[in-house]
């Protein structure tokens, strides 16, 4: 499923800069009415909530922190918790499937991860950002996630976070960074045809996730001799 994530994402970035690095459809020009703008015009960002410290526990309701945005994605096996009660609290910051999120603070500032299929609630937390991309975040996830894949915009955001010991950025910095802005009909016409690419993506994610959940559960005991590879699988 990884492999092809990875290709379908190849593909989406190839079509991307086909259109908006060399503008091939229009014969390598690139369209007078787009116009300089900013990420702001595409999607507000905001800061997740800030979840008390006494609030954390064992199990309970997943929270996505930083250190769960990853190279590969959103990695779930080291998540931290709250009660259900604390989900009125932070309604604003529930993750949807095909939301994007981005590290907004540490080692990995600039990563970002779209939010797989899931069949439980999962929060964000303070420092993590969310793009609000509306009701149904693939309609515009798409193009978004292709202008982030963009050297110039991750190392504009990377940045824009130095300057002090942590590394920090806010929504205001990302919001604020230069990109052009399309007419809404070629917007439109790049999302429409890669969202069934993008849909893919985020169902695939899903697999992979529980495919993690199984290794992390049975390795373990499989290593201390707790199960034997027969437990599994019908070795003949």
């Amino acid at each position: 499923m990884k492999a092809v994530n990875h290709h379908l994402e190849q593909i989406a970035q190839a079509i991307f800069k086909s259109w908006f690095v060399d503008f091939e459809p229009w014969g390598g020009v690139m369209p007078e009415d787009w116009r300089e703008g900013t990420l702001g015009d595409y999607s507000i960002v905001k800061s997740g909530f800030a979840f008390k410290s006494s609030w954390w526990q064992e199990q309970g309701v997943k929270v996505i922190k930083i250190k769960n945005i990853t190279e590969s994605g959103l990695n779930f096996s080291d998540c931290s918790f709250v009660s259900n009660d604390k989900v009125s609290y932070a309604k604003e910051f529930i993750a949807t499937a095909g939301d994007l999120l981005i590290a907004m603070t540490g080692a990995t500032i600039g990563k970002f991860a779209i939010v797989p299929q899931h069949d439980e609630t999962l929060l964000i937390n303070q420092r993590v950002g969310k793009f609000f991309l509306g009701v149904n975040p693939l309609d515009k996830l798409p193009f978004l996630w292709c202008l982030l894949k963009q050297d110039e915009v991750f190392n504009e955001i990377v940045n824009r976070g130095q300057g002090s010991a942590q590394p920090n950025i806010s929504p205001t910095d990302i919001m604020t960074i230069s990109v052009i802005i399309l007419s809404d009909e070629v917007l439109a016409d790049f999302n429409g045809n890669l969202h069934a690419c993008f849909e893919t993506i985020i169902t695939n994610a899903k697999e992979n996730e529980h495919l993690a959940t199984l290794r992390d559960t049975l390795l373990p005991r499989l290593m201390s001799g707790e199960l034997s590879v027969s437990d599994i699988v019908d070795v003949k």
